[in-house]
């Protein structure tokens, strides 16, 4: 009679580990890799909200030049006025506030809902276009600041 290594009690163990071990591998590389993929949404839609907020400061910089420029006629002037087309007699006559109120900024536009002159400066409002991110600035002596 032959006598056996291992009882038989013993045989086939390692087939079940091992099938256990290689899940436990793939379930936590599988879940690494969720982690990874949704890591990356996470920052890509950072990204975008960061890229919108620039455009939007990036446009108020471009209106606080533009109304201490060659607009500055209309820097008293509240928004609904210049729609209005009521410009002071010290425009220039072929002078468009249209050109402000649209801004292309980095590919996008930018418009501005909204300018309340101030005592130094003003505070105006700005989106990106089709009703996107929506920012408030204050143009002072001191630059411009956002508020919001």
């Amino acid at each position: 009679m032959v006598q056996r290594v291992h009882p038989a009690a013993e045989a086939g163990f390692v087939l079940p580990l091992s099938i256990t071990g290689a899940l436990v591998l793939l379930l936590s590389s599988l879940s690494l890799q969720s982690l990874v993929l949704h890591t990356r949404q996470v920052q890509a839609a950072q990204r975008t909200r960061l890229q919108a907020e620039d455009r939007l400061a990036s446009g108020a910089q471009r209106l606080a030049a533009e109304l201490q420029g060659r607009f500055a006629c209309l820097q008293q002037l509240p928004l609904e006025r210049w729609r209005a087309g009521a410009l002071p007699a010290d425009c220039p006559a072929d002078l468009d506030p249209e050109a402000l109120q649209r801004l292309a900024i980095d590919g996008e536009t930018v418009e501005l809902l909204s300018w309340t002159p101030q005592a130094e400066g003003g505070e105006l409002q700005l989106q990106l276009a089709g009703g996107g991110l929506r920012r408030r600035y204050v143009l002072g002596s001191t630059g411009v600041k956002e508020l919001g």
